[in-house]
This record gives C-alpha cells, sequence and structure tokens, in this order.
C-alpha cells in the first residue's frame, strides 16, 4: 500500500530547513534586538524597572499559561493513544483506511504529538502575555473601601482588580477543555476507539470514559462560568435603561436563573460521568445531559427573565427601575470624581444689569481675545526661525504672574518641523545631525491685540531690541519669562530621531537659532540619549531603523547619542504603560527650565453600576485631531486625574508625580512597578503653579453631566432635565464646542481663577443655556468642578452667534469681506459670568485667500459682544462693550436683530426691472424663513434661510447692476 505522505529528496529537505531555519533566526534577531534597544531607552530615561517588569510578567504569562496548555493537550493526546484499542476493533472498513494515517504517524509518534501541543501551547502564551496589565492589577490588588457594591455587598476592589483575571482564567479553562475534547475525539477515532460502522461497540470503554470526563470537566466549568456571571450582572447593560448594571430583571430574575444553573450543570457533569460509565455505558447520556443544561439555560436564563422584563418591568419602568437606577447614579457620579458636584442656582438671567460691564473687575480685565487655534499660522510667521520651523495646529493656553497679577496667555514652542523639509535639508546628514531641536518658547497676552490684529510676543523671540530701540513691532523690548535653556529638543512635532553631541573642543554642527544675518550653531550637552559611542549600539539601530548609515557616516563619535521617542506624549506612555495620557500636552517655563505637562488618567471598566462611556466618543470635539491627539475608542467606567507627568523640552528628563493619592488603581500600579510615581508632596511648587484642570477629563465629566446632573431617579428615567453640549457655532455641524481655559470669576470663586469651562444647553432647546460647567484647582491643588444653573431663556452659543453674525451691519461686513478675497475665521465664543447676565464675547478674524491655510495671517480685526437683549459689533473689545453698556443706559438705541425690519424698497436705476422687483421678493421671503425659524428654534432651517437671503442678496445686486448698465 501507497504511503498516503510523499516523502521530501534529501536535497528538498536542506533547503527546506534552511529556509524555515532562516526565517526563525530573522525573526529571533529582530525580536531580541527590540528587547535589547528597549533596554538602552528604558535605561536612559532611568525606568528599567518598568521594561523589567513588564518583560517578567508577560514571559511568566506565556510560560505558565503556554506549558500547561501544552501539558493538559500532550496528556490527553497521550492517553488517547496509550489506551487504544486492540486489533479486534480495527476491522471496520473505515479503520482500514485510517490504518495507513497510523502507519504514516507511528514511527514518529511523540514528535507529532508534541508538535500539535507545542503549537496549541505557543498561540495560547502569545494570547497570554498580552494579559500582563491584568495580571499585575490581580497580584496587587487594593482594597477600595467605603461603599460596597449595592448588590453583593463586595469591597469595589474585587471588580477592579481581581475579577477580570478570574473571569480570563476561566475562559482559558473552556479554550483547554473544549481543544482536548476535540484532539481526544481525533486521537480515539484515528487509532479505532471511535468507528463509524461495523458490528459490536462503536465506542471503546477507555474512549469512553476519556471523552465523558471531559464533557463533564465543561460542564462543571459552565457551573463556574455561571456562579462567576452573577457578579457579572453589576457591569452590564441594562436592557431597560440602557445604564451600566443589571436592573429589576437581571437582579430578581436572572440572578436567580444563573444560581439555578449552577446546581443544574453541577448535576449535569455528575450525570454525564455515571450515567456514560455506570449504568448505560453509552454517550447518549452525556449527549442529554448537555441538552439538559441548555434547555435550562435557555428556558430559565433567558426565556423567564425576558417574560419578568416584558410583564412586570416594562409597563412601569419607574417604579420597577428606580432603585437600580439610584444606584447607576451615585456609582456613576462617584467613579468620574462628580460626587460632590450639584447644580448651583445662580442669579444669573437674560437680561442682566450692563452697569456692571463697567464695575467689573476680575473677569472683564482678562477677556481672552486670542484663540490658540487659529493664531498658530501667526505664530509660525511671526516667530519662525527658519521655514521648517513651526508650531502645533492648536496652541495652549496657561498663566504666569505678570507684575503681580495673574495673566493667561497662549504660548508654544518654535518646534523642527520635518514635514517642512526641503529636497536637500531631507539628506540624512542634514536631517538627523544638524538639524536636531527647535528654539524658544513663544507667548503672548491671551486678551492683548496689536497692530493689525495680531498677537503681542512676550518672550521666545529671536533678536531682542536694544534698550531704547523702537518695540512697536508688536513684541515687548525685553523677554517677560526668560528661560535658561531655549531649545527645544523633544516637542509634539519631533518624529525624526537625532544623532547628537561632539567630542570636547570640536566645533557644533547642530543649527540653534539666526542671529543677524547669521546662524548660531550648538552641541547637546543635555544628559538624555542613548549612547551611540560602541559600534555594537550602533549595529542594534541600524537594524532597528533599517538605515546603514549608523555603520557607515563619519557623524558618529565618543560622545555621539541618539535622541528619539521625542513626542511628550508618547514618551509618557512608554514609561507608564498603564497611564491613559491627555490628549494636549501644553509647554511651560518652571524655575527657568521648558517644560512639557501632561495629565495621566487610571481607567477601569469593571466599576460596578457606573456607565460606561466611550473615552473617543466623549473627548471629541471640532478641535480634536487639530492640534491635540484623539483617545482611543476603549469603553470605560471610571476615571481618575491621579497623575501628573513632566518630560523636560531640553534633555527628556520624564517625572511621574501623583497627584490623586487615594485613587487605589494608581496605588495598584505603583505598587507594581516598583514605585515609580513619585510622591504629591515633591511636586515642586513652581510646577504645581501651571497644573491646569485637564481636559479630556472635563469632556468626558461634561458628556456624563448631560443626564448625571440630575440625582433622582425618577427624574432621570423621565429625561425631562437631560442637557445636551452645544455644537460650535463657529463649525455648526462639524461636532460639539470645544471647552476653554479663561481667567474669571464665577460666582462664589474668590477673585480671578485660571479655569476650564463649557456651556451646557436643554436636549430639547438648542437655543437657550441651561447651565455653565466650570472646573479649577484651588489654593491648596484640590479640584474644583462647579455645575451653575441659570436662568430661563438665556440664549446658548450657538443661538448667540446667529444672532450676531445677522446683524445689519455684520452682513453687509461679511459681503464685503467675501467680494474682498477676505476668510472669515470665527474664535473662540467665550460664555462669562459677569453681573447677573451671561456675557458673550468671540472674536472675528479675518484672513486673505491664499493658497492654503499658514499661507497669509489671521487677523483679529472684529468683536462680537452680547449680553442678554444687547448686541454690538466693533473693532475692539473696549468699543463692543462701551456699544453694550450705551444701549443698556439708553445712550444709543438697541441693535436690531436680524429680520425685525424690512428692507425699504429699491431707489437703485431699475427699481422697477423685473429681475430686480424677483430678487427683492426673494428676499423678503427668506427674511420671513429667518424669523419663524429664529422663533421656532430651528437651526437647520435658520441656515438654509439665511443661505437664502445671501443668495437672494447677491442676485439683487447682480440684477441692479445689469439693469444699471442697460439703462
Amino acid at each position: 500500500m501507497r504511503n498516503p505522505l510523499p516523502r521530501m529528496n534529501r536535497r528538498g529537505r536542506y533547503v527546506l530547513i534552511l529556509l524555515v531555519g532562516l526565517i526563525a533566526l530573522l525573526t529571533a534577531t529582530g525580536w531580541m534586538v527590540g528587547i535589547w534597544t528597549d533596554y538602552l531607552w528604558y535605561d536612559e530615561v532611568k525606568f528599567t524597572e518598568v521594561f523589567s517588569t513588564t518583560l517578567r510578567s508577560r514571559a511568566l504569562l506565556f510560560v505558565v499559561f503556554g506549558g500547561l496548555m501544552a501539558l493538559w493537550v500532550g496528556l490527553n493526546l497521550w492517553l488517547a493513544y496509550r489506551f487504544r484499542p486492540s486489533a479486534a476493533m480495527l476491522t471496520s472498513p473505515d479503520q482500514q483506511v485510517l490504518d495507513r494515517y497510523r502507519r504514516a504517524l507511528s514511527p514518529r509518534l511523540k514528535l507529532w504529538t508534541g508538535l500539535v501541543a507545542g503549537v496549541v501551547g505557543l498561540f495560547t502564551g502569545l494570547a497570554a502575555q498580552d494579559q500582563w496589565q491584568s495580571w499585575l492589577l490581580f497580584t496587587n490588588s487594593q482594597t477600595v473601601g467605603g461603599e460596597p457594591d449595592p448588590q453583593f455587598k463586595l469591597d469595589i476592589g474585587f471588580y477592579l482588580f481581581e475579577y477580570p483575571f478570574w473571569t480570563y482564567i476561566l475562559s482559558v479553562a473552556f479554550t483547554a477543555t473544549i481543544i482536548a475534547l476535540i484532539g481526544a475525539l481525533g486521537a480515539h477515532y484515528l487509532y479505532g476507539a471511535i468507528r463509524l460502522s461495523g458490528r459490536g461497540e462503536r465506542i471503546s470503554t477507555a474512549a469512553r470514559v476519556h471523552l465523558s470526563s471531559l464533557i463533564a470537566l465543561f460542564v462543571l466549568l459552565k457551573a463556574v462560568a455561571y456562579w462567576f456571571d452573577r457578579f457579572g450582572l453589576v457591569i452590564t447593560e441594562n436592557s431597560v435603561t440602557g445604564l451600566t448594571g443589571g436592573g429589576y430583571a437581571e437582579m430578581n430574575a436572572l440572578l436567580f436563573a444563573k444560581e439555578i444553573l449552577i446546581f443544574v450543570a453541577i448535576i449535569g457533569a455528575v450525570a454525564v460521568v455515571i450515567f456514560s460509565n455506570g449504568f448505560g455505558k453509552t454517550m447518549l447520556w452525556p449527549a442529554c445531559a448537555i441538552g439538559l443544561v441548555v434547555v435550562s439555560a435557555i428556558a430559565i436564563g433567558g426565556i423567564y427573565p425576558a417574560a419578568v422584563k416584558s410583564i412586570t418591568v416594562q409597563p412601569n419602568v419607574p417604579g420597577k427601575e428606580g432603585k437600580y437606577v439610584q444606584w447607576s447614579i451615585d456609582a456613576t457620579r462617584a467613579a468620574y470624581g462628580m460626587t460632590d458636584v450639584n447644580p448651583i442656582e445662580t442669579t444669573l438671567t437674560a437680561n442682566g444689569d450692563a452697569k456692571t460691564i463697567d464695575a467689573d473687575e476680575f473677569t472683564v480685565p482678562n477677556i481672552r481675545l486670542l484663540d490658540p487655534s487659529i493664531v498658530s499660522d501667526t505664530f509660525s510667521q511671526k516667530q519662525q526661525a527658519r521655514g521648517f520651523h513651526g508650531f502645533s495646529d492648536k496652541l495652549d493656553v496657561d498663566r504666569y504672574m505678570v507684575d503681580g497679577k495673574l495673566q493667561d496667555f497662549v504660548v508654544g514652542v518654535r518646534e523642527l518641523n520635518p514635514e517642512k523639509y526641503s529636497a536637500t535639508q531631507s539628506d540624512w546628514t542634514v536631517r538627523h545631525t544638524q538639524y536636531t531641536h527647535g528654539y524658544g518658547f513663544v507667548a503672548a497676552p491671551a486678551n492683548e491685540i496689536c497692530g493689525d490684529g495680531e498677537p503681542y510676543f512676550v518672550s521666545g523671540f529671536l533678536n531682542v531690541p536694544a534698550e531704547g530701540q523702537d518695540t512697536t513691532s508688536c513684541r515687548s523690548a525685553t523677554d517677560l519669562i526668560p528661560t535658561d535653556r531655549p531649545q527645544i529638543y523633544y516637542g509634539e512635532l519631533m518624529t525624526d530621531y537625532a544623532v547628537v553631541g561632539q567630542p570636547e573642543g570640536s566645533a557644533p554642527r547642530e543649527y540653534d537659532h539666526p542671529a543677524g544675518s547669521e546662524d548660531v550653531l550648538t552641541t547637546y550637552e543635555g544628559s538624555g540619549g542613548v549612547s551611540m559611542s560602541s559600534m555594537w549600539n550602533r549595529m542594534l539601530y541600524a537594524w532597528e531603523f533599517r538605515e546603514t548609515k549608523f555603520l557607515l557616516s563619519d557623524a558618529f563619535n565618543d560622545e555621539s547619542k541618539l535622541l528619539y521617542n521625542r513626542n511628550p506624549r508618547d514618551r509618557v506612555e512608554k514609561v507608564a504603560p498603564f497611564l491613559t495620557v491627555d490628549g494636549d500636552p501644553y509647554p511651560a517655563v518652571v524655575d527657568g527650565k521648558i517644560v512639557w505637562i501632561l495629565d495621566g488618567y487610571t481607567t477601569a471598566s469593571t466599576y460596578p453600576y457606573s456607565d460606561k462611556v466611550n473615552l473617543s466618543d466623549a473627548s471629541t470635539d471640532t478641535l480634536t485631531g487639530s492640534g491635540t491627539t484623539q483617545q482611543a475608542g476603549r469603553d470605560v467606567n471610571y476615571i481618575r486625574n491621579s497623575v501628573k507627568a513632566t518630560v523636560d523640552a531640553y534633555d527628556g528628563t520624564v517625572n511621574l508625580y501623583a497627584y490623586d493619592e487615594a485613587d487605589p488603581v494608581l496605588k495598584a500600579w505603583n505598587a507594581a512597578f516598583g514605585g515609580i510615581v513619585k510622591p504629591k508632596a515633591e511636586i515642586p511648587a513652581s510646577l504645581a503653579a501651571h497644573f491646569r484642570y485637564p481636559e479630556d477629563l472635563f469632556k468626558i465629566q461634561r458628556d456624563l453631566l448631560q443626564r448625571f446632573h440630575v440625582k433622582d431617579s425618577q427624574t432621570f428615567i423621565q429625561g425631562s432635565d437631560a442637557w445636551e453640549t452645544p455644537v460650535d457655532p463657529a463649525k455648526p455641524g462639524e461636532g460639539k464646542q470645544p471647552p476653554y481655559y479663561v481667567v474669571a470669576n464665577y460666582p462664589g470663586q474668590t477673585g480671578a481663577q485660571f479655569q476650564l469651562t463649557s456651556t451646557m444647553t436643554p436636549a430639547t432647546r438648542a437655543n437657550v443655556t441651561s447651565a455653565l460647567l466650570s472646573a479649577y484647582y484651588d489654593e491648596t491643588g484640590a479640584p474644583k468642578l462647579s455645575l451653575y444653573q441659570v436662568g430661563d431663556n438665556v440664549s446658548s452659543s450657538l443661538q448667540t452667534h446667529q444672532n450676531l453674525t445677522s446683524l445689519d451691519t455684520v452682513v453687509q461686513d461679511l459681503r464685503l469681506f467675501e467680494t474682498e478675497k477676505t476668510n472669515v475665521e470665527y474664535g473662540n465664543m467665550l460664555a462669562l459670568p459677569v453681573g447677573n447676565g451671561v456675557l458673550y464675547v468671540e472674536p472675528l478674524y479675518l484672513r486673505r485667500q491664499g493658497t492654503g491655510a499658514g499661507t497669509t495671517l489671521p487677523q483679529m480685526r472684529k468683536v462680537l459682544v452680547s449680553y442678554g437683549p444687547y448686541n454690538a459689533y466693533a473693532n475692539t473689545l473696549p468699543e463692543a462693550l462701551k456699544s453694550i453698556v450705551e444701549q443698556y443706559t439708553g445712550q444709543t438705541p438697541p441693535t436690531t436683530d436680524p429680520g425685525t425690519e424690512e428692507p425699504p424698497p429699491p431707489t437703485e436705476p431699475g427699481a422697477t426691472d423685473p429681475a430686480v422687483t424677483a430678487a427683492v421678493a426673494k428676499m423678503n421671503q427668506a427674511i420671513e424663513d429667518l424669523k419663524a425659524a429664529q422663533q421656532s428654534g430651528d437651526f437647520e432651517a435658520y441656515g438654509k434661510a439665511l443661505a437664502a437671503l445671501d443668495a437672494a442678496i447677491k442676485e439683487y445686486d447682480a440684477a441692479v447692476a445689469a439693469a444699471t448698465k442697460g439703462g
């Protein structure tokens, strides 16, 4: 009989062995190089504990889970072979066909068994090593204390640290049992213990015992799974309310069902063993037992809870779900740090006393006019050293004490932008050894406009005017925020690696900054960077970066260092892989050094009854992705701003400071990594002065407070007091309005506070504001999140924007700007509590149309202001505020709202021309539509009517011009 497995000749076998060996060698080499270069990087930043702990944990999980799986599979295959039947059961036709395969495998049976077990173990180990974070939390679990979970009265720490890893172990056990069952079934069939035809027993006693034991083990594991499923009910979705955590049907029907199913599964497992091998001695009984478990799961675990939900819960949702919704409200507010956030009643109304604007000494003088997402191009063009320098698409806002007064500034650092390199500048030597860093911390007061609407720069400029020199070029005579090391080797635009360092006495080669007509060169003197003095390290990185220049270039010397992973966010994420880092790092000058400050979050997704949010969805607004990084799209239901991190812009030093030392998740991680996060007491006061409430956390809390500002379960279920985050008035239809940092005084605050703030609107009335949300750190550094409710009929930011941009003078100017080929860009619309009203301020920027963003400068030329029923449009903020006050006091008539007056009949030539008449009719109809949309609050209709009015005006102008020409 011919062997079914064709044999390969000797040469073919040698070639195959050589190819397989080469692939394995290259793979292993790449893996080892990656590990070694990782170690060198962690050694550079002094976080080798992170490297070693992570590697040990991964290796341990790989070996333990992979090894146990391989042994388990191998054991079951060996048992199937060991208890194979005698030749008497191999006489059936199907077994005779299999005989050729048995004869082919038998000589190398141990090899094939080991190979199968090894492959299964390999994949199991690879999957298990990804669970290293769950393992570290499991082995360093903390007791949370306080209120336990409301259903089972267990400490919250069980769910945060232990439950996820127990469920993973259970899933591996199920997988192991199924694989063993499939492998044993195949082996028993191959060696004749199971027959599909022939006389006598179709299955041997040994095979029956073996397979029934595995089936019983599977059913027994189902009993264990049902036990753990009970605890999982507090973190699953309530099918009635959509909240996280089981409701009435889950806790009164499904929980009971799972407890019953535990006993059903245990009885089924026992029945499988007893009836398969004691009484019936047939595999029919295991099938019946499994069928019983399945039918019970469907009837008890599916139909019964569904019936309870349909018959008992849905007709009376408030009565049945009220208790569980209350649990979710309380848990959500606790898990997201909002326990103490309660709506604060204020006197803010739609008809405030505008005279208080002149008397305000904290908010009005600090109104921010510079929009950090717009003036980046101005910073780049006015403050770049060379064409390859640039600033982030969105600048940052921070505050400094200047002349004893708290002042907010729009700040940025002048970085290298590799995307702007020319062809010659992209040469490897130039790109990586000469253009190695940026230069300068650039700042401009947020409330000050200079010249033709540009920022007034107070730091970071390249050539400081001499004493007595003219300083009318929109910059201060001296650097008001000086730095000791203005070089920027680590920044948000730094995607390249850099090779730096020169022997002492050698001429510097790194481009630093221009000085007049000369270029100043420098040499890196920082402690950061991986040493490139040895050929061994150069070989490693030649492989890692796939770059032969590491071996061939003469740019390397005994003092050479390699700087890479230079983006501050990437750097912190690598040294603290357990943190979720805020998408908007910001630079600050601390004790003369430029450092990046980053907010690190600890998160979890297994907090009982806390509602889940998607990080990406909740933290995304119209600025996300433009100068800020979008969060990963994963669900969490617990978050704390537990860590403040810094990255030195010169030498890359990373520091992690505990900011919420009570956070149990941070405690667990810090214990796992040997205390890499420094105590809060070690935070320098000069650094803490620049901490700000983090944006992504604020946006997540804002998203949740749309519903969870309501603390009463009945009102929550009715949804009658739900809110929404307003859309961005400057970009309607593109997303949510970003929050904004301001220096202002909100109700109940003492003096001016640097705070992050946003507005909220009712879910059913997007044209009014329901609340102001504000967050800041008090004088002790404690976070303060406050929710201020406002009176009825205070216009929303979107409604206010539409009212202002529809003023007659504004519409006329917008038409003029369009004819002059000038684009209009609207800055932040700030909603600020002043007196007993809400003051809206929106700067208007003009940009000459060019070939693209950055080719022309945005200039702040107009300001739109609204306070209650009074609107103003002026060249400067003081003029606009003066107009508001004069309107309130009756000194000037109020600015008319759009469409409140009919346009006068046309007096131009051709007034009776049919085309002109038709255009006038269209204008009148568009105005009527505009009125109706404004009254109904239908913003989509409002936008269409406004577009129709604009088109009608253009048609009217064209008709008049044609009639005049014809006349």
